[in-house]
Parts: C-alpha cells; structure tokens; sequence
C-alpha cells in the first residue's frame, strides 16, 4: 500500500480512538450492547458520508469549513464556522481535564483533592503545548505507542471475563436514553478537522482520499465495537449513567481483581486524555496564535495560552464531573462544522454529477444535523 495512503489512515484512526471511546459504554447502559452496535455503525456510515461530502465540496484544494463558508456563504457563516471552532476546542479540553483529573483522582485513592490535580493536569500537558509543535509531536509519539499496547494487553486481560448473558442486560437506574447517546457516538465519530490537510497530504487524488476514509474510519468502528464487547460483557446493565471516568474504571478492572490490569486500564484511559488533550490544545493554540499575526514576545505568548486554556480550566473547576456534558457541547459545534455548513455550500454546487452532492442525499445529511442539535438541547434543557 502507498506509503501516504497508509499515513493518512493512521492518521483518522488515531484522531478519532481517543478519549471519546470511554464514554460509549457510560452512555449505552440503557440500551445494551446489541443496540449499542447498531449505533455504531449507523453513525460510522454517516460520518463517512459526511467526510466525503467535504472532499467533494473542496474540489481537491485543502480549503477548511471556515474559507469554504465564506466564500459560498457569506462573511457570517464564516463567523458561525470560526465560532463553533473555538466551542468545540474548549469543549474538548474542558472535557479531557475533567476525564484525566477524575483517573487520576481514583488511582490516587483521593489523597490529593480534585482541584489541584485539574490544575496540575493542565498546566503538566500545556507546556509541551506553549513550547514548539515539536515538543507535542514527540510527547504524542511517546503516549500513542503506549496507549496501543495497552489496550492490546487490556483486552486480552477482561475479555476471559466476558459473559454472553451481559450483552443483553440493560440497566434500569439511568438517566441516559438512546436518543441521549447519539450526540456522544456522533462526536467520537470525529475526524473532520484533519481532512483538509488530508487533502493536501494526497495531493487531491480522490481515489486515495476515499480509500483512506473508508480504511481508516472502519479502524475506530472496529476498536469502539471491540471496546463495548469487553465493558458491557463484563459491567452488563450494572452502569448507573452518573459515573465520572475514574469510577466506571474501577468497576470495569474489579471483575478482573488483577491490580495489574486495573493499573493498566487507568493507564491507558489517561494515556488517551493526555494525547487527545496534546492534540487539540494545538490545534486551538495555533489557532488563537493566527489573531495575534507572527508575534512572539513573551506577552503575546501569555495571552495566547490564557486564551487555550483558561476557560476550559475554570469549566473542570466548576463542573469536574463534566465528561459527558462537555462531550455534548462538542457535538453541538461539529455538527454544525462537519454537517450543517458543508451540507449549505454542497446546495450551492450546480451541475454536480457527483452522487454524494445529490440534493436529495444533502438534505438528509443536514436534517440529521439539526436533529443532533436538537436532541443535544432538549436533553440538556
């Protein structure tokens, strides 16, 4: 296989198995394992779907929402699209500090108190972020290498403890629903940032564009169906819906009653924290650094991690419990980058004889969209 087809699937394998892939059994307690995988993949085609609607929308040309917004859209649906960045970055990270604290938290048996290791979560993994990209590149490398043998190591240790008959309990002490899950599976389905640089990486050649999708996508699918297999399997419908990390963490190693493995499962869910933490941090950084042109004095530099990090922090400060709720506000603003705005330039393409910028399919694609919206607001509400 060419060399860049196989970077640019790892590539979307590696930024969509991340932090996100916790939540899906917390979320699915309800509605078992069954129902749970018809999800999955309901929300793999989708999101495929609405990967390759973006690359048919960039003709080739690695241009991100924001500049296709603007130019087929108008100046405020630039706006739209630069402001649902910065929720959906800041959502991500209040989410990961919340997450990485609350492992933390229960590894520690409570002996230092949440606040503080909130902060000390944060301000550890910002400096490889204010240094230089390099810095991210290696602290990334180091975590992502670990994070792959652990979960190989993790699997083999829980899944003697899988019980058939669990797959189909559900839990009645809940107050997650199935329709409260979707924006969840939605936003673990999320790689769409990274497609115009994957554009540009295989130099537009669509055929390659579309084999990376589908390879690459159907990783994810693949380790996220493993994953529910192991934690329902094992927890079946005991999951109350109100759990933070730490907490279904240690139900989920305490079938096992190997210290090793309850070790190795915290290490490896914090591992995920920390390289999703690393990778968007940077994307936001770099970002926010584009407002203040190619200053770098030590002030600016100052403002510009202020601007990453500080709301997100005071966020886990207030609520750090947020995982899921922060997960959720994520969805609202990918929705509106991967589907609301591609879906209203792709109704502006005239003379398409492509099938995926089928008018018909584009108006589903959006009213799906929407209804993500919606089911996040009113469940919220």
């Amino acid at each position: 296989m060419n060399q860049r087809i196989l970077g640019a699937i790892f590539l979307i394998g590696g930024t969509t198995i991340g932090a996100g892939m916790l939540a899906l059994p917390m979320t699915s307690s309800n509605f078992g394992f069954y129902k749970s995988i018809g999800l999955l993949v309901g929300m793999w085609l989708y999101m495929l779907i609405a990967a390759i609607i973006m690359v048919e929308i960039s003709h080739g040309k690695g241009q991100s929402i924001a500049a296709l917004s603007e130019k087929h859209l108008g100046k405020p649906a630039k706006l739209v699209a630069a402001s649902s960045m910065l929720v959906l970055f800041w959502s991500l990270l209040w989410c990961y500090i919340s997450g990485g604290s609350s492992i933390l938290h229960q590894e520690l048996g409570g002996a230092i108190p949440v606040p503080a290791l909130i902060i000390g979560f944060t301000v550890f993994l910002g400096v490889f972020v204010t240094m230089c990209t390099s810095a991210v590149d290696y602290a990334n490398r180091f975590v992502l290498f670990f994070k792959v043998a652990i979960f190989a190591v993790i699997v083999a240790g829980i899944l003697p403890f899988v019980q058939t008959d669990n797959l189909a309990k559900v839990s009645t002490n809940t107050h997650f629903s199935f329709y409260y899950a979707i924006p969840i599976y939605f936003t673990s389905f999320a790689f769409h940032g990274s497609i115009p640089s994957l554009i540009s990486y295989l130099d537009g050649n669509k055929k390659s564009i579309y084999k990376s999708l589908i390879i690459g996508s159907l990783l994810p699918l693949a380790g996220f169906t493993l994953w529910q297999l192991i934690t329902l399997g094992t927890l079946g419908g005991t999951l109350t819906g109100t759990e933070d990390v730490g907490v279904f963490i240690s139900r989920l190693t305490e079938k096992s009653g190997n210290i090793y493995l309850s070790f190795l499962t915290n290490a490896f869910a914090l591992t995920g924290m920390a390289s999703s933490f690393l990778g968007v941090a940077l994307g936001l950084f770099d970002y926010i650094s584009e407002w203040f042109g190619k200053k770098s004095d030590l002030k600016t530099r100052i403002n510009i991690t202020t601007l990453t990090f500080g709301l997100p922090l005071i966020l886990a400060l207030i609520y750090p419990k947020g995982f899921i709720a922060a997960l959720g506000c994520a969805a609202v603003a990918l929705s509106l980058l991967a589907i609301v705005l591609p879906c209203l330039v792709a109704f502006k393409e005239k003379n398409s004889s492509s099938f995926f910028l089928n008018k018909g399919l584009i108006a589903i694609m959006l009213l799906g969209g929407l209804a993500i919206i919606a089911i996040e607001v009113i469940t919220k509400s």
